[in-house]
């Protein structure tokens, strides 16, 4: 078969070529029609130029060209035959009209030409059938109007002999496929004998018995082994000789044209329909046989690459069964991981038995069933769908494994499982390894149970010490207040100082002690703040006017910049005043002799026009390092510089801070930088507007 490159390169040397076949079997027809028959026994010119305008494709140039030359070539041979010269003109048309029907028929939207299938080969019976009827209707007009001859009997004669002409010569010129890797030429070359020695013995000249069905037997033969093109050379040698043999008066037809049976035009039509029968019979089985061929080498490369697709998946087992559970399918995966060889198992080895007994019974005893395949497959019956879970598997030496294990039911067209596919992956290390976090994660998890359980035992006794502490110290600072009010009498400037050091420590210690108390309310939740309208002014100046006592014997500027006019929030004075008086003591321990401590007010509104209070306490102190300043407002928490420098402090102040800001719905933040200074920024959320300040 030349490539369609190479033929469409030599195309027009080819078209010279097929036009002058075309004027060569067409005068040959002329030439032999039978004594006294306005047409031909079989017209092979009809069937040359088919197949030429298929092989060219669905060019319309190249078909106007062969059309064309189809016209000229008929015409001449027709004249050349001796027929008046304007019924060899309308012969040309027609025989070119014919042509051109079933070019349009079988390249009709584009397609190329093929014989690839049944549908390919129905397409080309439809078109030989439409052009032998075009063809049959003009040549009878043709015969009845310049010949005066019959018109039925013509257009019948014709379209029959135009019909074979094309079925047996039209699929030389039609691509095909076959996937037949090596031809067998012996038998190719015994099949073409035998078949044309059998037409040869049946139509022979001394053989007249009704045996004219004896090559079918050989041309199925063929039809089923052979290329189709090879089958399609053997048809037209079979045309070939069937109508030469005919011709000159042997076989059955011809017999009965010798014992006056049959005129000579029933002679052609019988001659006509056995190729016809032959070329559908041989076309039909070679098609058919040649699809199948293509099916099952389709079905083998996909077979082939769906088995190294499995094998190559050598870290996943892979095992497929039979609706019993018998294995059919192992790859290499699953040999790499149970160890046992695909022909050791498939076919004799039931997967179950792959499991461990004591998981299976155990799953069965789940489900209600009895330990056996189902209890596997149980959940996929009648449904499309595909369970994962762990199972352990035995392997051959005796090792347990844990597979994740996928399966799913290979189902019919009807829905009827036919078998289960299995795919499993080796998670043993990846289980034991969640295992062990999982436990890691339980003894982490009882750990903070118990540190949790501690810390409020911690926290119950602080409360408890706390409310023991207060009651004795506030007797003690009561006391102290008589002696320095002179209730037992005047006391020494030296008493008096001892006295006023008493009552400074003891209120020192009063304030740790509220401090314990209110974080244990803050740890427990019990955080109730008394939150009404008020103003944060107030509040500030309260808090200032104890910053004195707190400063008393240190060097230290302080400034005081509040805006005029009341901040209104909703919040609890007491409460607020504690925040202020926090920030203020810790700005003033930390900040060395000759520092200053600067406390602001005022308010701000952000881009939403909501408003709130801002308060701004700085100092020029030690500072904060980076690393300490988001642990500032932990509970018990020191900072490195507050360790260093020896600074008395509980680490509860600003905790404590944090927790009433939040309870205001505010914020607190910090920004310090070593050596330079702290300042501590509080937002709290102002009134609506029109709010009454209580």
């Amino acid at each position: 078969m030349i490539p369609p490159s190479s033929f469409l390169r030599r195309w027009p040397l080819a078209a010279a070529l097929v036009l002058l076949g075309v004027f060569f079997l067409a005068a040959t027809a002329v030439h032999f029609a039978p004594p006294g028959s306005s047409v031909a026994v079989w017209w092979p010119a009809a069937g040359l130029g088919v197949a030429f305008m298929l092989a060219s494709g669905p060019d319309p140039r190249r078909a106007a060209i062969v059309v064309v030359g189809t016209v000229v070539t008929s015409g001449l041979a027709n004249l050349y035959g001796g027929r008046p010269p304007l019924t060899a003109a309308c012969f040309g048309v027609s025989n070119a009209t014919e042509a051109a029907v079933v070019w349009w028929v079988m390249t009709r939207g584009g397609r190329r030409p093929r014989l690839a299938s049944l549908e390919d080969l129905g397409r080309l019976l439809v078109a030989t059938l439409v052009g032998a009827i075009v063809f049959g209707v003009m040549a009878g007009l043709t015969v009845a109007v310049t010949l005066g001859g019959p018109f039925l009997n013509t257009a019948y004669t014709v379209a029959a002999s135009h019909a074979a002409a094309v079925l047996i010569i039209a699929p030389l010129g039609v691509a095909v496929s076959s996937t037949r890797s090596q031809p067998r030429r012996l038998e190719d070359l015994l099949q073409a004998v035998t078949l044309l020695g059998v037409a040869w013995w049946v139509f022979g000249p001394e053989n007249g018995l009704p045996l004219a069905f004896l090559p079918l037997p050989v041309l199925v033969w063929g039809a089923t082994r052979l290329h189709l093109r090879s089958l399609a050379a053997q048809l037209v040698a079979l045309g070939v000789l069937v109508v030469y043999l005919t011709s000159v008066g042997g076989g059955p037809f011809a017999s009965a044209a010798r014992s006056g049976a049959a005129d000579p035009e029933t002679v052609g039509a019988l001659t006509q329909a056995f190729l016809i029968t032959a070329a559908i019979t041989g076309l039909v089985l070679a098609v058919a046989s040649t699809a199948r061929r293509d099916a099952l080498a389709d079905l083998h490369s996909e077979a082939t690459f769906t088995q190294t697709v499995l094998n190559s998946a050598a870290a996943t087992a892979i095992i497929g069964t039979d609706s019993a559970g018998v294995i059919t399918l192992f790859n290499r995966g699953a040999t790499n991981l149970l160890g046992y060889p695909p022909d050791e198992v498939v076919g004799s080895l039931n997967w179950v038995e792959l499991h461990d007994p004591t998981e299976v019974a155990s799953r069965a005893a789940e489900l209600g069933l009895s330990p056996g395949p189902d209890v596997l497959v149980h959940l996929l019956r009648g449904t499309d769908r595909t369970e994962t879970r762990d199972w352990t598997w035995l392997t051959r030496d005796g090792r347990r494994i844990v597979v994740d294990l996928t399966t799913s039911a290979i189902v019919d067209q009807a829905g009827n499982a036919t078998g289960y596919l299995g795919v499993a992956e080796d998670v043993t290390e990846r289980r034991a390894a969640a295992d062990a976090v999982q436990a890691a994660l339980l003894r982490e998890r009882r750990a903070v149970e118990q540190l949790t359980a501690l810390d409020r035992t911690k926290t119950d006794f602080l409360s408890s010490v706390s409310h023991e502490l207060r009651t004795p110290l506030a007797s003690v600072l009561g006391y102290t207040e008589m002696l320095e009010d002179g209730a037992v009498g005047p006391l020494a400037p030296k008493q008096l100082d001892l006295v006023a050091r008493i009552d400074r420590n003891g209120r020192r210690l009063l304030a740790l002690i509220e401090d314990l108390l209110l974080n244990s309310r803050i740890e427990s939740g019990q955080l109730h703040l008394a939150r009404r309208p008020c103003d944060l002014v107030d509040v500030v100046d309260h808090a200032w006017e104890s910053l004195g006592a707190l400063t008393q014997r240190r060097d230290l500027q302080v400034r005081r910049d509040v805006v005029d006019g009341p901040v209104s929030l909703d919040g609890d004075p007491a409460a607020l005043e504690r925040v202020v008086t926090n920030l203020l003591s810790n700005a003033v321990k930390f900040t060395p002799d000759g520092g200053s401590v600067r406390l602001r007010l005022d308010t701000t509104h952000d881009e939403d026009g909501a408003g709130s209070a801002r308060l701004v306490v700085s100092d020029t102190g030690y500072g904060i390092a980076e690393h300490d300043q988001h642990q500032v407002f932990r509970r018990f928490f020191r900072s490195s510089q507050a360790t260093e420098r020896a600074v008395q402090g509980t680490g509860l102040g600003l905790s404590i801070v944090r927790a009433i800001v939040d309870g205001h719905d505010g914020s607190v933040a910090v920004t310090s930088t070593v050596g330079e200074g702290t300042a501590f920024t509080v937002l709290l959320p102002l009134a609506p507007v029109g709010a009454d300040k209580s």
